[in-house]
């Protein structure tokens, strides 16, 4: 199967850790040298053995990426899936497992429960809509492609004909050139998440806007408190602390009007409510 064979090159050149996983590593198990590392893999009575074999496996975008039009060109279906698994499983596939900065690197051999982690989350099912892929193949940057498929197909909603018909439009008004846009796609696969089929794109994505707007007057007012009274005080008066980031919410603020403006050519001014 010729996706056994690129995953195996994939493996046979190594997999580096993102940092993400590197810092779980890290405050888990106490900053372990590849020493301490391979003595909890290898010690049956750890419980934490087989999470930590299943992170350090899981195909993060940069191996998705790899495997992308490999993926785009074939028809997989569930019964695929099956059969990649029973070859990993015979295989008893080995990698390499290369460190950031120079720590160093491990052979690790993928358990059972690894490889079925790691077909699982390589969405070999999901198909893009053509409208889709034309639209990315026409107005994305040819380095950004197979990453904004892989963004595309890992999506845990499949998209109806209104996110769709978004999403095309999204891609051509935006052209994803650079990491802004890039932001923009990430933030917009994450907010379908949380929207009905039925909603209104433009009026869900004011609503959104409304609520950042809302938490950044709250953290501005805080602060502008803070300036005259201390912490101390102010919690014995009742004052709630906004659990706020006053550049994250400014941030998707301005998402958000990137949007609105390339795919609707529209923004509202955000609604305060002063309590």
């Amino acid at each position: 199967m010729l996706l056994i064979n690129k995953i195996e090159e994939i493996f046979r050149e190594g997999i580096t850790l993102s940092r993400d996983v590197l810092h779980y590593i890290d405050s888990t198990f106490s900053n372990p040298s590849i020493k301490e590392l391979k003595e909890i893999i290898c010690d049956e009575t750890n419980c934490e053995k087989d999470s930590l074999v299943e992170l350090i496996f899981s195909p993060d975008e940069s191996i998705q990426t790899q495997l992308e039009d490999l993926l785009e060109n074939q028809n997989y279906q569930k019964k695929d899936e099956k059969k990649l698994l029973n070859c990993l499983y015979l295989k008893k596939q080995q990698a390499t497992i290369h460190f950031p900065n120079s720590k160093g690197l491990l052979k690790l051999t993928m358990s059972n429960s690894a490889a079925e982690q790691f077909i699982s989350h390589l969405n070999i099912t999901n198909k893009l809509d053509k409208r889709l892929l034309d639209a990315i193949q026409m107005y994305v940057c040819e380095k950004s492609r197979n990453y904004v498929k892989v963004k595309m197909r890992n999506a845990r909603k499949r998209l109806n004909e209104n996110k769709i018909g978004f999403m095309c439009a999204f891609f051509k008004n935006l052209k994803i050139k650079n990491n802004g846009n890039l932001k923009c796609l990430e933030y917009i696969l994450d907010f379908f998440d949380e929207l009905q089929d039925d909603e209104d794109i433009y009026s869900a994505l004011m609503d959104k806007k409304n609520l950042y707007s809302q938490n950044l007057q709250k953290a501005v007012n805080y602060e502008e408190q803070l300036k005259k009274s201390n912490m101390e005080t102010m919690i014995l008066q009742g004052v709630r602390i906004p659990f706020v980031s006053k550049e994250d919410a400014l941030k998707k603020i301005q998402i958000i009007d990137r949007i609105s403006l390339a795919v609707f050519g529209k923004i509202e001014e955000p609604v305060i409510i002063f309590e």
